[in-house]
């Protein structure tokens, strides 16, 4: 990303020459802060129903499980993010991101960030890791860890235009598929290493 007072980024792909723009992320699409249908009416929430996230269901970069499901009354009852959104933690546990690839209601803990016609989700979602930066040095500026919608939505950063937000979201899309398949591998392995040992030792 452009650095300082720069208007391009010092690594780039070729044959992309124009200058990034400084846009707020208002301006990027629509932004929600999401709500809690009553969690004492249990018609709200069923067990095959659509997502409904919270900031403890926020582990990777993908988001496609939560621990409680809206109901349609409780879909109803929702804001909900379109496919695509980028949803991001505002209170508490600041800056944990995730995109969701189906729509999905979210807690009032997350704001999220639906991408107009004119941006890439997965390139929103890899600059997101510097909208977190920028968070936490507000969060932690007051009494609560708490960046607010209007705080959050004037958050000012450059942008390229979208054939070159495609070309970078792209690039580390695959980048991070990679290494969640590495993880995987090293995640058996370990467990391998751990049944052998128990085995062996125990």
């Amino acid at each position: 990303m452009p650095k300082n007072d720069e208007k391009v980024p010092r690594v780039r792909f070729t044959n992309f020459e124009n200058e990034w723009e400084p846009r707020k992320l208002k301006d990027l699409g629509i932004i929600q802060t999401g709500n809690t249908p009553k969690t004492s009416n249990a018609e709200n929430y069923n067990d095959n129903g659509v997502l409904w996230i919270t900031p403890t269901d926020i582990e990777y970069l993908i988001t496609n499980n939560s621990a409680k499901k809206l109901s349609a009354k409780g879909y109803s009852k929702a804001r909900i993010a379109d496919s695509g959104s980028i949803l991001v933690t505002c209170i508490a546990s600041i800056g944990k991101n995730t995109l969701v690839e189906e729509p999905s209601g979210f807690n009032q803990q997350i704001n999220s960030v639906t991408p107009n016609k004119l941006n890439n989700s997965y390139f929103l979602l890899t600059q997101s890791e510097l909208w977190s930066t920028k968070m936490k040095g507000i969060a932690s500026s007051g009494t609560m860890q708490i960046v607010n919608k209007n705080d959050f939505s004037n958050l000012l950063f450059l942008y390229p235009k979208l054939e070159e937000q495609k070309k970078i979201g792209s690039f580390f899309k695959q980048l991070d598929y990679t290494i969640a398949l590495h993880q995987s591998k090293l995640d058996k392995l370990k467990l391998l290493k751990q049944g052998l040992l128990q085995k062996m030792f125990l």
